[in-house]
């Protein structure tokens, strides 16, 4: 029996990894999995750089900047599994929601509630009041992409119109409460913790932004690829079977109730289930806002590490002004993702039942060309 530390956030996209261990699937691979949770995306980075962690649960945008050594050392990682798709939403201050109710717009859709929130930012600079802040979980992070692309919609600058501030997942809700933000993007449950605290409203689902975000992967060192071959596949089809599990309604309610134990994500079972569901209160106990593919743990090949999701991850941070594009740097983000070690692991994708959404911004009409892009970066 093999022991590998395993890194987590506290989110339920850590739902994979924490079935894996808790549920038996990596037992029935010779693997016995000590999860650890941590406060912060650069703490699992920083622990899995120095052979702390084995392998953790970490962002798609931070594997990426750090193997092109982008905010931080160089770290050369490796995604052979991704955890989940989609996941985030958009959380708004409540008192800021109210103003932006008062605009008159709808605010039932993205698009609507980012045209809402232009309207509040702009009233607010005409009368002279200090630029609202928001926050994303990291730097390098689809959190950070899919505000920006919201705060755009609404003709809002990103980098001269408000404050975009990093705060780690567990403090998001907090910080609300504390005026310290006046909204964020973030995984579930943290935006459906504001809710029910009373001081947020949930203004979009990142599956209304974007169709298909790439999020979560089990993110490992270069050298556990090279060094540990066989270990990783069964790895990886561990994390597999227990992503099919995770997948499974049937079992939602006993991984609702795994996730809430404290050493996991210490929170309510009842509103974990509702973003395994996909069902979120906009506000307490109001309206409930759903989407079919607001998380997605296993499938249509979510698993399987998609190359475009990498160049796709790689054109947001250059979008973003994090890092110049270059030919090189693109491959190299691409090779991040390794589908020939998944593929190792468990066999070739099974066809999808119905196409793949592009990573595109699916209400704001921006539309990602991967060959343009490679070719070009426009």
């Amino acid at each position: 029996m093999r022991r590998l530390a395993m890194g987590f956030i506290p989110l339920t996209d850590a739902a994979v990894l924490i079935a894996a261990a808790e549920r038996g699937f990596s037992m029935a691979e010779g693997i016995e999995i000590d999860l650890h949770r941590e406060v912060s995306w650069a703490n699992i980075r920083d622990k899995v750089n120095v052979g702390l962690l084995d392998g953790a649960h970490m962002l798609g945008p931070l594997a990426i900047a750090s193997s092109l050594g982008l905010g931080h050392v160089r770290v050369p990682l490796v995604v052979p599994f991704a955890l989940n798709l989609n996941g985030s939403a958009i959380t708004i201050a409540k008192d800021i929601y109210e103003e932006m109710g008062e605009t008159g717009t709808d605010l039932s859709t993205a698009l609507g509630a980012a045209g809402a929130l232009g309207r509040v930012v702009a009233a607010r600079r005409a009368a002279g009041h200090d630029p609202l802040t928001f926050a994303a979980v990291y730097s390098f992070s689809t959190h950070t992409y899919l505000i920006r692309h919201f705060l755009k919609a609404g003709g809002i600058d990103p980098d001269k119109d408000v404050r975009l501030v990093v705060i780690p997942p567990p403090f998001t809700a907090e910080s609300l409460r504390n005026g310290l933000i006046h909204g964020f993007c973030v995984g579930s449950p943290w935006n459906s913790v504001a809710v029910e605290a009373d001081v947020g409203r949930i203004a979009a689902l990142g599956a209304e932004i974007f169709g298909w975000v790439p999020e979560k992967v089990l993110g490992v060192h270069a050298r556990f690829v090279n060094t540990e071959p066989d270990l990783l596949r069964r790895l990886v089809r561990a994390l597999h079977a227990a992503a099919r599990w995770c997948e499974d309604p049937a079992n939602h309610e006993d991984l609702a109730r795994l996730l809430a134990e404290p050493r996991h994500l210490g929170l309510p079972a009842d509103i974990l289930r509702r973003t395994l569901d996909g069902r979120l209160h906009t506000a307490p106990g109001g309206a409930l806002r759903a989407h079919p593919d607001y998380l997605v743990l296993n499938r249509d090949n979510a698993n399987r590490p998609n190359l475009d999701h990498a160049l796709w991850m790689y054109s947001q941070i250059v979008k973003a002004g994090q890092g110049e594009w270059t030919a090189d740097a693109a491959r190299e983000a691409i090779s991040v993702y390794r589908p020939d070690l998944f593929d190792a692991a468990v066999g070739p994708p099974v066809p999808a039942p119905r196409p793949e959404p592009d990573c595109v911004a699916t209400q704001f009409g921006d539309v990602f060309d991967p060959e343009r892009f490679l070719a070009t970066g426009e």
